[in-house]
């Protein structure tokens, strides 16, 4: 419990300034943010704000990037929307949803899975997030084009452009245009002090106000403690209310843990993967218990706390406690902000998101790679996520499988042995494979051998065998083996059964060893055709 702790409390008067000085300047970026982003859900203002508070306070508390600033983010929203459209008739079961989500993320923290995160390959993870903000620029544009109304998923919302453009609102436009243009274009030494973001907001309230006061706002904030969620789960829709769970709890991993690696990168430091995925899965599961919208480490919003001076992870949490006194005593201001201006903020956030480096580089990329970019790009616009990381993840496995097949077989030797030349010696010459005649020959294999290359292998010990007397195995570098490769063994050797004498193996104790043991590829052989050698160390 000390360790969890001893990180809150800054060690000077300095350091204390400084945290609260990163936590309000982190809280002006969040405040804009945490209204779109809840607008953008379909549950309100109020439900962003809420998230904003409760993740961000949580994972500051509990996370295991000091520095990180939590909230609602692009994706997290995204998917929240599309669950408020299967959903949004009851309430308590999109709460439901994000506090199942909370305890996923936990779980995944508790298991020691966050490791395993990085192993999604960046083409996967660059197309899902540019399919994410395509669909945030494909929703916004409709709102600054002056469309209001819920569309049921990304088709529908695409083909209501052009009405939405043939009944063009001028102010809706001049409104999220402006938006655009101050987050666009704002300089560096103003952002410093006050966000592109936050005078987005206020230059757009201010001219709303005073030209087009009856554009339609974000409405009311409601200030009174929020009730605890009745949790509900239909057992009909168990199977969506799961999947949604799964998908809000993967995502806010990959999102928080990305975000991890760019605070680590500023801060020459190293994030603790697993307390920061049971940190956040804390932090949404309250947040739906009190109805906030899930998010997860935000990377805008980590990056000011961090530039602005921030020592501990009390920067955080003050910027959740600077939100709750914005809530309380300011929230009668937001009633009057325009959706349009809010929709002009989200359009510089989907921009931000598209994966513009991955996009630069296309000329150095790959053929295979730009292919399965686009396809989960793709996927996750018209599809869903867990739809198109799931397929991604295969297409990534199939064209990992294809590169590793081509270096595993270039490892392997194929050797001609001399008639007075016993099998395994050393005194052996490379051939090629279209002699004939020849006594015996040894495959050499090293490595880790994968199921990739089993229809390679297959081949060539089918060809050894038909053409040679005699076959020598030499396994003595083999480091692992797949079963599979070593069941299509097994099948050669049980399908020639006049060539199991003829057959040699020399092999290193292991676990190669253990599985041809286990398959009964060995009880195969005559027991004097099988060599172990014991494993060779190197000495100092």
């Amino acid at each position: 419990m000390k360790d969890v702790f001893r990180d809150i409390l800054p060690r000077s008067a300095t350091a204390l300034r400084q945290d609260i000085f990163a936590g309000i300047t982190a809280a002006v970026v969040a405040l804009p943010l945490a209204l779109a982003f809840g607008v953008a859900s379909g549950l309100g203002p109020t439900a962003g704000l809420y998230g904003a508070m409760v993740l961000g306070f949580v994972a500051a508390l509990l996370g295991g990037t000091p520095l990180q600033i939590s909230g609602p983010t692009g994706p997290m929203t995204v998917v929240m929307a599309g669950l408020v459209v299967a959903y949004g008739g009851s309430p308590h079961v999109l709460f439901t949803i994000v506090i199942l989500a909370g305890l996923f993320q936990g779980l995944f923290g508790i298991l020691r899975l966050g490791a395993y995160v990085n192993y999604v390959p960046m083409p996967v993870v660059s197309g899902f997030m540019s399919g994410i903000g395509c669909i945030i620029i494909i929703m916004e544009i409709l709102t600054v084009l002056g469309d209001y109304s819920a569309h049921q998923g990304i088709p529908d919302a695409i083909l209501s452009i052009p009405h939405a453009v043939a009944n063009l609102d001028t102010g809706s436009l001049l409104l999220g245009g402006l938006s655009l243009i101050v987050t666009l274009v704002t300089p560096g030494r103003i952002s410093r002090y006050a966000p592109a973001s936050l005078l987005a907001l206020i230059i757009g309230t201010v001219v709303a106000v005073v030209f087009y006061p009856d554009l339609k706002t974000i409405g009311e904030i409601s200030t009174y403690l929020p009730s605890l969620t009745h949790i509900e789960i239909p057992f009909s829709a168990l199977p969506g209310i799961v999947t949604g769970a799964f998908m809000l709890a993967l995502l806010g991993s990959i999102d928080s843990l990305l975000t991890s690696t760019v605070a680590d990168r500023m801060t020459r430091t190293s994030h603790d993967s697993n307390r920061e995925l049971v940190g956040q899965g804390i932090g949404n599961a309250i947040a739906g218990l009190l109805g906030g919208i899930p998010g997860a480490g935000a990377t805008m919003r980590t990056v000011v706390n961090i530039k602005s001076g921030a020592q501990t992870r009390l920067s955080g949490m003050i910027h959740a406690l600077t939100l709750l006194l914005i809530v309380l005593f300011a929230s009668g201001l937001a009633a009057h902000i325009p959706l349009a201006v809010l929709a002009g903020i989200l359009l510089k956030v989907g921009l931000d998101i598209l994966d513009w480096d991955f996009l630069r580089r296309l000329k150095v990329w790959r053929g295979e790679k730009i292919f399965l970019m686009l396809a989960v790009l793709v996927l996750t616009i018209f599809s869903d996520l867990v739809t198109a990381i799931g397929l991604g993840l295969i297409l990534s496995h199939m064209i990992y499988s294809r590169m590793l097949n081509q270096s595993q077989l270039r490892q392997i030797r194929l050797f001609e042995e001399s008639e007075d030349n016993l099998p395994g010696e050393s005194n052996v010459v490379q051939v090629e494979t279209s002699g004939s005649g020849r006594k015996g020959v040894t495959l050499r294999l090293s490595g880790n051998l994968s199921y990739s290359i089993g229809k390679d292998l297959t081949r060539l010990l089918n060809e050894a065998l038909n053409r040679y007397d005699r076959i020598t195995l030499d396994m003595g570098e083999v480091e692992s083996m797949d079963i599979s490769l070593a069941v299509s063994m097994e099948e050669i050797l049980r399908g020639l059964p006049e060539k199991k004498s003829s057959v040699f193996i020399r092999i290193t104790a292991g676990e190669a060893l253990d599985l041809l043991k286990v398959i009964g590829f060995l009880d195969l052989l005559p027991p004097e055709n099988l060599t172990v050698v014991d494993t060779i160390k190197l000495q100092d």
